[in-house]
């Protein structure tokens, strides 16, 4: 839901705010590169790989790497700045629901997430279709559209709608579900108050690019996400995979989680 509670731009740091900075300038670019794209034929380098997730990507590492970040791309690995400490890092998913776009579907997006130490730091995710965009500082809360937002008030399961990855061996007793295609706007709107929480029934099928940005926003938001596995959710290995599931609220957490596992 959207605060009325103010903005908190004032307590980002400067470094911080340059960051969000160059992330809008990002996002802005790659909304006009799939709003231009006329190909949607693959790649012919992966599986699953689209023709325009090339061009996206060239945007995002472009610009971050002219810019001094070292990033992990999804669909160019691991790159280094000239200079780099490697202290920190930029997980880039260019373009999230690839196949959403290629369909005329809205729920598409980037999705930036600037790691320090280990540890996420600053956040955006942007619909590419909507201009939804969704920004997270650490200890600073979440925004949309630069207005805050929390999570929706807690809810039992037989009243959740539930944005899946997958789909589930059997109904877990919730009012409805949702397979929207697109990890980082399905985290993103269970911080919104939007979905009560997000499952990812599949093993293992997620990149840190899918869910990093969205899982910072969420729980600047209020809300929590976890491992399938109990495995940490910041890895920064290309060929890490993790099973993420995110909540409005422990309660609801600890219930998705337990359906899951059965």
């Amino acid at each position: 839901m959207d605060s009325t509670n103010g903005s908190t731009a004032s307590l980002i740091s400067t470094a911080d705010q340059a960051t969000l900075d160059l992330f809008a300038v990002i996002c802005d670019r790659t909304a006009e590169v799939v709003r231009a794209n006329a190909d949607w034929g693959a790649s012919g380098l992966r599986d699953g790989q689209y023709s325009v997730d090339l061009d996206v990507d060239e945007v995002c590492v472009g610009l971050l790497l002219d810019a001094g970040y070292d990033v992990l791309s999804e669909e160019s690995g691991v790159q280094r700045a000239p200079g780099s400490d490697g202290r920190s890092i930029v997980v880039c998913d260019p373009l999230d629901g690839s196949t959403n776009a290629s369909l005329g579907l809205p729920w598409c997006a980037t999705a930036l997430c600037h790691v320090v130490d280990s540890q996420p730091q600053v956040a955006m995710v942007t619909n590419l279709v909507t201009g939804d965009r969704y920004t997270a500082v650490k200890d600073r809360g979440a925004n949309r559209n630069g207005r805050p937002i929390l999570v929706g008030a807690p809810t039992p399961l037989d009243d959740a709608i539930v944005a899946m990855n997958g789909l589930p061996a059997e109904h877990w007793g919730w009012r409805q579900f949702r397979a929207m295609g697109a990890a980082a706007l399905d985290i993103a709107a269970v911080a919104r108050g939007g979905f009560d929480g997000f499952v990812d029934t599949t093993t293992d099928s997620h990149g840190v690019w899918d869910y990093l940005a969205s899982v910072l926003i969420l729980e600047e938001a209020g809300g929590m996400a976890i491992d399938a596995w109990g495995r940490d959710l910041t890895v920064l290995e290309h060929e890490a995979r993790r099973t993420p599931i995110a909540a409005s609220n422990r309660a609801l957490l600890d219930v998705l989680l337990a359906a899951r596992s059965r």
